[in-house]
């Protein structure tokens, strides 16, 4: 089996193509990223629209699974309505499905939780649709299109709503989880945003793999799933963890919350019964990011 990962360096991307190599072999996965990246094979990219993999669609022709992470990701809420990143989602995902695919089976589609309108409950796939930001509209656009696009040449295609992910390489994002850690790390104060009463429901990097990858060849897995975590802890909860595994005192700053709070509890039916039976428990996630953050540390002094 050919399998074809895309945003192969990325948070998400880079450990799947790890994975995916160490469990079908470097020859059989094929990278497709902005930069060349070592271990095996990778088309190299440069803008959303492919014109630089010309060379290599005598390769895509051999292709059987396409797991699509490439995506512009908002590093922070203030870069979720970026006009021409997000419309470069779209772009990008029509540039992948007019590639000559000639052995193509299955398509799977990385999607996200800000599709969901908000909800007064655990959030399934049942529950509407409705992004706020343009973020969250580009990557619906682009489930319609993979689903489409499969339908009408009989092909599986795979659509997972990838929730909150946390563990090392997270650092990357301005997020609340990998700034507290980062500033615990530092000896620096922690800014907590309002009561920090907002529930989340973490996933573990390595789970999210896990579920990525079980739904390769899985006619189960078509569809929509949801690959989020099972547990809501409030932010307040959550910090409060987090200064226990530190192990010494943390000033927490309390500022004032900019938003109105809003809870995201999942309902886990359908990923636990297809594709990751049990999830990475918060403390085990939270103790191995909080880990590599302070191995980047010492290596910054």
């Amino acid at each position: 089996m050919k399998l074809l990962i895309t945003g192969a360096s990325g948070f998400i991307g880079s450990r799947l193509l790890a994975q995916a190599r160490a469990r079908w072999g470097a020859h059989n996965v094929l990278a497709l990223s902005s930069r060349a990246l070592p271990g095996g094979d990778t088309l190299v990219c440069a803008g959303p629209d492919f014109a630089l993999c010309a060379a290599g669609r005598a390769r895509l022709a051999e292709v059987e699974v396409v797991i699509h992470a490439g995506a512009y990701t908002p590093k922070s809420g203030a870069e979720a309505n970026a006009v021409d990143a997000c419309n470069g989602n779209i772009v990008s995902t029509a540039a992948l499905l007019g590639q000559p695919w000639a052995a193509l089976r299955q398509f799977i589609y990385l999607s996200t939780l800000d599709v969901y309108a908000a909800a007064s409950g655990p959030i399934s796939e049942a529950t509407p649709v409705l992004p706020a930001t343009l973020y969250g509209a580009s990557k619906l656009y682009g489930e319609h299109m993979v689903q489409a696009w499969a339908a009408q040449r009989g092909l599986s295609a795979a659509v997972l709503r990838i929730g909150h992910v946390y563990g090392p390489g997270e650092e990357r994002y301005a997020k609340f989880l990998p700034r507290a850690i980062q500033r615990i790390v530092a000896g620096e104060p922690v800014e907590l945003f309002g009561a920090g009463s907002e529930l989340r429901s973490f996933i573990y990097i390595d789970d999210v793999v896990q579920a990525v990858l079980a739904a390769v060849g899985q006619a189960d897995s078509a569809g929509v799933t949801n690959v989020v975590g099972g547990h809501a802890i409030s932010i307040r909860a959550l910090l409060d963890r987090l200064i226990t595994l530190a192990g010494r005192p943390v000033q927490v700053l309390q500022r004032e919350a900019g938003v109105t709070p809003r809870d995201f509890v999942f309902d886990t039916t359908r990923l636990r019964a297809t594709l990751l039976p049990a999830e990475t428990p918060l403390d085990v996630g939270l103790r191995a990011e909080m880990a590599h953050v302070e191995s980047l540390h010492g290596a910054a002094r």
